[in-house]
C-alpha cells in the first residue's frame, strides 16, 4: 500500500549490545523488574519520533488515500512524493490540503491528466521545483500550460515517454520555466525537436534519448545551452561527429556525453572530443569506437572513464 524508501545503516552488534546492557538493569533498591521494559520503550518512542523525522521520501499508491493524514502527522518533513494511481487527481487535491513542503513529484503512469488535482496542489503547496510526468502518453498542449503556470519555478522537468507531446506546449513550459536546470525528453518520438527552442543558458542536463535530434540541433543546443555539464544522447540515429563536434566546441563546462547507439557518429570523435573539451570527464562511445581489446569495460584516457561498447564476437 504505501512503500518507504529505506536508508542505508548500520550498526555493528557489539554496539547493540552495549545500548541494551546499559538500559537492561535491575532497579535494585527499588526491586522493579520492569524498569528494563519502561526504558526500551522510552528509547523505542524517541528513535521513531527522531527517525520519522528525518524521513523525507513516500511513494503513494492506490489505496494509500484514507491513510494519508496519519501518514503526513508521522512523517512531518517529506519534500519528495512519488504517487503511482488511477486516482490522481483525488489524491492530489486531498495532499494540497496539507502544509508540506514538498520540492520533488513524480507522477507515474499519468493518464487522465489530473488537470485539477494539480491546480489544487500548486495553490498550496509552492515549493515544487522538480516535477517527473513519465509515461503521460496523452499529454497535450493545455496539458503543458497547465505545468507552467502551475510550476513556473521549475528547475528539474523529466518528461520521458510522454508520445504526444507537442512543440507548441513544450516551448511555453521552457519559456515560462526559465529557471530549468535539468531536462528530459527522452523517448518523445512525436516531438518535433528542429521547433523547440533550446535557449536556456542555466540548463545543465538534457536528456534526448531516441528523439530525432540531428546535427543542425545539435549546433543550436551548443549555442543556446553553453553551460551544459550532461548530454544524453544514446539512440539518436541522426546525429554525426559534426554535431557532437559543435556541443564539444561550445559547450565549455560538458562533463558527460553519451553516444551509445548512434551509429552515424565515427569512431574519432571520442578522443576529438576529448582534445577539444578537457572538461570531459565521461564518454559513453558510438557503436564504431574501437580503443583496445577490452571489451566493454570503461577506459580512462587523459583523465577521462570512456564506456565502450560491447563487440560481438
Amino acid at each position: 500500500m504505501v512503500e518507504v524508501a529505506d536508508d542505508d545503516f548500520y550498526l555493528p552488534d557489539e554496539c547493540w549490545e552495549l545500548v541494551f546492557k546499559f538500559l537492561i538493569k535491575y532497579d535494585y533498591e527499588e526491586n522493579n523488574h520492569n524498569h528494563c521494559f519502561k526504558s526500551l520503550s522510552l528509547v523505542s518512542k524517541q528513535f521513531l519520533s527522531i527517525t520519522n523525522r528525518l524521513r523525507n521520501f513516500l511513494i503513494i499508491k492506490s489505496l494509500t488515500g484514507p491513510y494519508l493524514p496519519s501518514l503526513f502527522r508521522r512523517f512531518p518533513n517529506l519534500t519528495s512524493l512519488s504517487i503511482s494511481s488511477e486516482y490522481l487527481d483525488n489524491l492530489l487535491c486531498q495532499i494540497s490540503t496539507f502544509s508540506l513542503n514538498v520540492t520533488w513529484l513524480h507522477l507515474r503512469n499519468v493518464f487522465p491528466f489530473p488537470t485539477n488535482g494539480l491546480r489544487a496542489f500548486s495553490q498550496n503547496i509552492t515549493t515544487l521545483t522538480s516535477l517527473i510526468c513519465s509515461h503521460a502518453w496523452l499529454l497535450n498542449t493545455a496539458d503543458m500550460f497547465l505545468i507552467a503556470d502551475c510550476f513556473p519555478n521549475l528547475k528539474l522537468l523529466d518528461l520521458n515517454r510522454c508520445l504526444d507531446l507537442c512543440e507548441v506546449g513544450t516551448n511555453y513550459v521552457l519559456r515560462r520555466c526559465c529557471n530549468i536546470e535539468y531536462l528530459s525528453l527522452a523517448y518523445c518520438m512525436g516531438l518535433k525537436i528542429s521547433e523547440i527552442n533550446f535557449e536556456l543558458p542555466k540548463l545543465k542536463m538534457l536528456n534526448l534519448t531516441y528523439t530525432k535530434v540531428d546535427d543542425e540541433i545539435l549546433y543550436v543546443i551548443s549555442k543556446g545551452c553553453h553551460g551544459l555539464l550532461k548530454l544524453l544522447l544514446s539512440n539518436c540515429y541522426y546525429i554525426t561527429e559534426n554535431g557532437v563536434k559543435h556541443v564539444a566546441e561550445n559547450c565549455t563546462k560538458l562533463g558527460e556525453i553519451n553516444l551509445s547507439g548512434c551509429d552515424r557518429v565515427h569512431r574519432n570523435i571520442v578522443r576529438s572530443m576529448i582534445s577539444i573539451r578537457p572538461s570531459l570527464k565521461k564518454i559513453t562511445a558510438p557503436p564504431s569506437f574501437r580503443f583496445s581489446k577490452k571489451n566493454g569495460r570503461p577506459i580512462l584516457y587523459h583523465g577521462c572513464i570512456i564506456v565502450t561498447p560491447h563487440r560481438r564476437e
